[in-house]
């Protein structure tokens, strides 16, 4: 991870995401390093089976990492693909991964078996690459050693805790943002050897699963309460784990990934517009009855309020400028994914400087 990183974003490792970072400005894509969740192999619904093979995945998922990612570094995690396709991703992926020059860091977890850590440590060694291991509330429990649980996953990759990042992620942390701030101290004071670990990071969130709660035709605002908690930590340093504690989110979407069979999938247009307080949220109606071209009024109405930072804050302001000028668009549901998360990821590395 590079010196000046001051954010770290849990993007899906999907096309949207892939093309809103490489469309970031260098200095934007010098201060980040995101954590990239391997998402499971497409379903055929219509076949009714996946619609490739496990190796052809990964051939097609590391093949777009390399384009968007060259040299920067990034997190790499297969938590999704594991869960959802194979126990054995992971060891099959890194031993792809070792033939290609990439500057990544692979996610260890507590589900990881003693195994295939070695065997993931020896390629990692071997490339001269890192890891990070990424806990949940979850691993806090009281039935959990954390630090027994630590020592056995550094152990097995046989690498030093100096040499690992952490990230702490809280996941969705819901509404009730005093829970959320209690639960951040309590995991804060149980983990282990504070000051060694290389980086630490803390990632939550906030966003909703979708947006059906909002009125078709209509603007929302929606609270980051991450934010709020990140803020509200700031407040008592002595209470953080370390000074250089690093924030990290999950960008404009939720925590949790579904898998939607696009044949009954009912989309609605919309821009989730990011601003230092809350997502702005402009919303049109269904595209299937109403098509993609409700983008072009949906941008009119968006860069007419004052939350809007003007064409040149981002790759994607440009593009929603140009979209109301007419002069591009209107895209589909993936442009529109590159469009909010490039403009987040910019407000984003922004706002922290600011700090």
């Amino acid at each position: 991870m590079a010196k000046s990183t001051v954010y770290v974003p849990v993007l899906r490792g999907r096309e949207g995401e892939y093309a809103a970072y490489e469309s970031l400005a260098g200095v934007v894509r010098a201060s980040l390093m995101p954590v990239i969740e391997l998402p499971s192999i497409p379903y055929d619904y219509t076949q009714g089976r996946p619609s490739k093979s496990l190796e052809e995945h990964l051939d097609t998922l590391f093949k777009r990492a390399a384009q968007a990612f060259k040299t920067h570094p990034f997190y790499l995690d297969f938590s999704w693909l594991e869960k959802s396709n194979d126990r054995k991703a992971k060891q099959i992926g890194v031993e792809k991964l070792a033939s290609l020059d990439l500057a990544f860091s692979i996610v260890l977890t507590p589900s990881d078996t003693s195994a295939d850590l070695r065997q993931i440590g020896r390629i990692i060694r071997t490339k001269g690459r890192s890891v990070a291991i990424r806990l949940r509330v979850k691993d806090f429990n009281e039935d959990s050693d954390v630090s027994v649980e630590i020592d056995r996953m550094m152990q097995a990759v046989e690498l030093d805790v100096s040499d690992a990042d952490l990230i702490i992620d809280l996941q969705d942390i819901g509404r009730d943002i005093d829970r959320a701030t209690l639960v951040a101290r309590s995991i804060f004071s149980q983990v282990p050897r504070k000051e060694t670990w290389r980086r630490m990071v803390l990632v939550a969130s906030s966003f909703p699963e979708d947006l059906s709660e909002i009125d078709a035709a209509s603007i929302e605002k929606l609270p980051r309460l991450e934010w709020n908690l990140w803020s509200r930590l700031q407040h008592k340093p002595a209470a953080l784990p370390r000074p250089d504690l690093i924030f990290g989110d999950y960008a404009i979407s939720n925590p949790t990934q579904k898998e939607l069979d696009p044949r009954t999938m009912r989309m609605s247009a919309n821009i989730r517009y990011t601003t230092p307080d809350y997502w702005l949220i402009v919303k049109g109606r269904n595209v299937r009855k109403y098509g993609f071209d409700q983008y072009f009024d949906l941008c009119r109405i968006l860069i007419e309020r004052h939350e809007y930072c003007g064409r040149d804050f981002s790759a994607g302001d440009r593009y929603i400028s140009d979209c109301a000028e007419g002069q591009t668009g209107p895209g589909n549901a993936t442009t529109w994914r590159k469009v909010g998360v490039n403009h987040h990821i910019t407000l984003m590395v922004e706002q922290l400087a600011s700090r």
